[in-house]
């Protein structure tokens, strides 16, 4: 087996991990009833590079109840975005009901 086929099984086998922890976080949520409660979304990807393009091979899933929470989460996924600087937990949690004290 040359070294580029080993590479990408691993990078196949990182993905169906990736794919278990998202089946097992469904299970909790059904585990606890939430599944009204929860509003999430996830997606973790590689991106394989070509000479002119790329291409993402992603695991996703979702939790909502309209459009409206999936542009709630993307804003706050923006808003909580710094890039390579330390997300301040203030602006995080801010408007969402959350005290530390």
């Amino acid at each position: 087996m040359d070294l580029q086929n080993y590479k990408d099984m691993e990078r196949e086998g990182f993905l169906f991990e990736v794919q278990q922890i998202a089946l097992e976080i469904e299970s909790l949520i059904d585990k606890y009833d939430v599944r009204e409660d929860v509003m999430s979304l996830m997606i973790i990807g590689l991106i394989d590079e070509f000479e002119d393009t790329h291409q993402l091979k992603a695991v996703y899933g979702y939790n909502l109840r309209s459009r409206d929470e999936l542009e709630e989460l993307v804003t706050f996924a923006q808003d909580s975005y710094k890039g390579d600087d330390e997300p301040d937990i203030d602006d995080l949690i801010k408007g969402l009901g959350i005290s530390l004290n």
